[in-house]
């Protein structure tokens, strides 16, 4: 006897209440479908099934085995599909969300190399500050920089991100460099508008967290607006390092107070928790850690 048609059999006689009907739905004869329950009965054992001529009704023991078939059949079928998905050719229109200055740092402008490794591929990019429902958007995949809260989605971290304070040069001749939390109170502050939570500016001093809230004399709603102002000597603010590092490396920023800052935002590929990842949203991520690499091209280090 095939124990996992037997499976199949049994469970189609389950959800049709009739031996009859799990015939018509396997397309096979109601004697085939008796034999087969009878011989799995018999290698089990035990009564799956109560029948009668007009029906069948399933016994406790019946219930249990059909649970547990349901579980196999299926992990079956999704083992059969993500082997076939690992050599389908990635294809169809991949549907992105991200950050706006990370989007079009380190996102847009690789999409032309993605599709010429990947040519069946078509991209649309949402590039938006909010965060977006995937399910109810239709979204494949987004870009999350943050630390991550438990949810229904899965992630795949691309890279560190370290967020630091920095100024420039010019405005730090000027006004001298803070060497303490208690310094920033006598600086011009660079910040998002009031109310977001970039604003929170972290701190570990002496084995104790401290939070500050930065109230800006220049307030800017995007990380290249806030890179602008500081490359111009507008004050001190905080920036991220996929925005600011290359200015770090050319000296163009100094980072402060990086023994007591301690802000690491790092950037994730998310996606739905579907069980079966599409080649599409597999071959995209892949890419992207790929490009990224260990140590992205725009850390400082």
């Amino acid at each position: 006897m095939d124990t996992f048609t037997a499976m199949k059999v049994y469970c189609s006689v389950v959800e049709n209440d009739s031996l009859a009907g799990a015939a018509r739905m396997l397309n096979v004869s109601p004697s085939v479908v008796s034999k087969q329950l009878s011989a799995l009965e018999d290698r089990l054992g035990v009564r799956l099934l109560n029948r009668t001529t007009r029906r069948v009704s399933v016994t406790e023991e019946g219930t249990a085995y059909y649970e547990r078939c349901k579980r196999i059949i299926a992990d079956v079928a999704e083992a059969e599909i993500a082997i076939s998905s690992t050599h389908a050719a990635p294809r169809g229109l991949l549907k992105i969300t991200a950050p706006v200055t990370f989007a079009h740092r380190h996102i847009t402008p690789h999409l032309p190399k993605f599709l010429d490794e990947f040519p069946k591929v078509e991209v649309q990019v949402q590039v938006v500050d909010r965060i977006v429902d995937l399910v109810d958007e239709g979204i494949d995949l987004a870009i999350r920089i943050s630390q991550l809260k438990d949810s229904s989605l899965i992630a795949r971290r691309l890279a560190p991100n370290r967020r630091y304070i920095a100024a420039a040069p010019e405005y730090l001749e000027k006004n001298g460099t803070p060497t303490s939390i208690e310094d920033l109170k006598d600086h011009r502050l660079i910040t998002w508008p009031p109310g977001n939570q970039l604003n929170d500016w972290h701190f570990l001093a002496d084995g104790t967290e401290k939070v500050m809230k930065a109230k800006g004399s220049i307030t800017v709603s995007d990380g290249d607006g806030i890179l602008a102002a500081l490359l111009a000597g507008g004050g001190l603010g905080m920036t991220q390092e996929f925005i600011a590092g290359p200015c770090v490396k050319e000296k163009k920023l100094v980072p402060l107070l990086e023994d007591i800052v301690r802000e690491d935002l790092p950037i994730y590929a998310v996606y739905p928790s579907s069980r079966h990842l599409s080649p599409k949203v597999r071959a995209f991520v892949d890419f992207l850690v790929k490009i990224y690499g260990p140590t992205p091209y725009w850390m400082n280090d």
